[in-house]
């Protein structure tokens, strides 16, 4: 940790120094990727699990529903329907047999995925959940170093959007690149 800040720091100073203003904006545009890269060993690690474990999801059939992701929640593709617009999340797969009092993360509990134009369903990112009623500690549940939050489903949750960036931010809730553009119109059931 502390030979990453003396890196930070020194290329800071260097390019402060110089009297090229490209190289000087260079070096400082990478000492703030080097800084930005530079997460917790640990949430990286994590990550890489991640990764790791939902690579084989891109697509949702037939492997995600193989793995036991057959339950969609709301049984539609949410976007942000507040005047705020913050985004998408997409369509929740969920696996029912993760739902328990624990969080793993190469176990997400739900899959999120963005209807393409083609029709296909893109893996975008996971959701970890723990039902309110399942969460017995005195702590709040954690993973990847955040604290999971409890929204208005009674559910502890966190989304990582491991799969499209996120410019609102790696654990946000809404992702203003994801969109429900090409999903088909909900249906009705009949006598409703």
């Amino acid at each position: 940790m502390r030979r990453s800040s003396l890196l930070i720091l020194g290329l800071a100073l260097l390019g402060a120094c110089s009297t090229d203003p490209t190289t000087a904006g260079t070096l400082n545009a990478q000492a703030a990727r080097v800084a930005a890269i530079k997460a917790p060993a640990s949430e990286n690690q994590d990550l890489a699990t991640l990764h790791a474990a939902t690579a084989t999801f891109h697509r949702y059939d037939p492997v995600a529903k193989h793995a036991g992701y057959t339950f969609l929640f709301m049984n539609m593709c949410m976007v942000d329907q507040s005047t705020a617009k913050e985004g998408g999340m997409g369509y929740h797969y969920v696996n029912p047999e993760l739902l328990d009092g624990k969080v793993e993360v190469d176990k997400p509990e739900a899959l999120l995925y963005e209807p393409g134009s083609n029709g296909q369903l893109n893996l975008v990112a996971v959701e970890y959940v723990i039902p309110k009623d399942q969460w017995h500690a005195d702590t709040l549940p954690r993973l990847f170093g955040q604290q999971l939050k409890l929204n208005a489903f009674d559910l502890y949750a966190l989304h990582v959007w491991a799969w499209e960036n996120n410019p609102s931010g790696l654990y946000a809730s809404w992702n203003p690149r994801v969109n429900c553009d090409n999903a088909p119109p909900p249906v009705t059931p009949p006598g409703a």
